[in-house]
């Protein structure tokens, strides 16, 4: 063929996606140049291809082209979207033996929250759900999700959540945070779930709201734990935490049941204007330290 017969008839071929598929054709264009470099010169170019699954590929493949592919995928089609979201937080599932090192875990990270943060490039309504993650300087600061499910998760760095709205249930279950967690004002309209985990530095929750109940049962708090001015509209179940430093609670309202059996408070505890709606339950606590009221 001519050589200046190829563009004529890819354009044409272009406008003819564009009129039909007018939300898919980016993504087909950007998968036909890929293919088309992948062939030496005189080669035959390949026939159609699966534009989710060659991006799929080439994201396992730990290639940043893939990456890009799926984002694009999102954005020409957004019913896809959920699935792009799961695919990336699949990768960040187990450890750095699947080739995924802390580099590529960031891009994927930043990726993501490109997409999950209210703005130009906004993808509403989507679940974060990613048991047993490892996450890198994970920050999800100011963005609005639907569900998170971020069970035994491990948090490598800082874990950012400030001012972020959670829609749905969200559940940190026997995650561990090796450095900060910071929760300042974030808004769970549902429950949030902190059972079992483990934070090796400060957690901060304050000015936090739960419209449902908070759950900490047996997590363990090595630094700081700073809840003040922080509203909690159901339950509230602190039995068996461990507070190894300061554990702040002034200024706190718990409008129902706030449960305190067998923690212990090793740091100073501050309950200073403290309001509790219904019964407050501290059977068997064990305070290291004064209580300042």
């Amino acid at each position: 063929m001519s050589s200046w017969l190829m563009p004529v008839a890819v354009a044409v071929v272009i406008v003819w996606i564009g009129v039909r598929h007018a939300r898919a054709s980016r993504s087909e264009t950007l998968l036909d140049d890929h293919a088309r470099r992948r062939v030496g010169p005189g080669a035959q170019v390949p026939g159609p291809v699966s534009v989710w699954r060659e991006a799929n590929r080439l994201f396992r493949a730990g290639e940043r082209e893939g990456l890009l592919l799926l984002a694009e995928i999102g954005r020409q089609a957004p019913k896809r979207r959920q699935a792009v979201v799961t695919t990336w937080l699949a990768a960040l599932r187990g450890g750095v033996s699947l080739g995924l090192d802390a580099p590529w875990r960031v891009a994927v990270q930043r990726e993501l929250v490109s997409h999950l943060r209210p703005g130009a490039d906004f993808w509403p309504g989507m679940d974060v759900v990613a048991p047993g993650a490892i996450l890198v300087d994970f920050d999800l600061s100011g963005c609005r999700v639907n569900r998170v499910d971020l069970t035994g998760a491990v948090f490598v760095g800082d874990a950012r959540f400030e001012a972020m709205t959670v829609t749905g249930d969200a559940t940190f279950a026997g995650a561990r945070f090796l450095r900060h967690a910071v929760f300042t004002e974030a808004l769970f309209a549902r429950s949030a779930s902190f059972g079992l985990a483990v934070f090796a530095g400060n957690v901060s929750l304050r000015a936090a709201q739960v419209a449902d109940q908070l759950v900490f049962a047996r997590a363990k708090v090595s630094g700081r734990a700073d809840l003040r001015a922080a509203e909690v509209s159901g339950r509230a179940d602190f039995r068996h935490v461990r507070f190894g430093g300061r554990a702040l609670f002034a200024e706190v309202v718990f409008q129902q049941d706030a449960w305190f059996r067998h923690a212990w408070f090793r740091g100073r505890t501050d309950v200073g204007a403290a309001l509790i709606g219904e019964a407050a339950e501290f059977g068997n606590a064990r305070f290291g330290r004064r209580v300042m009221q």
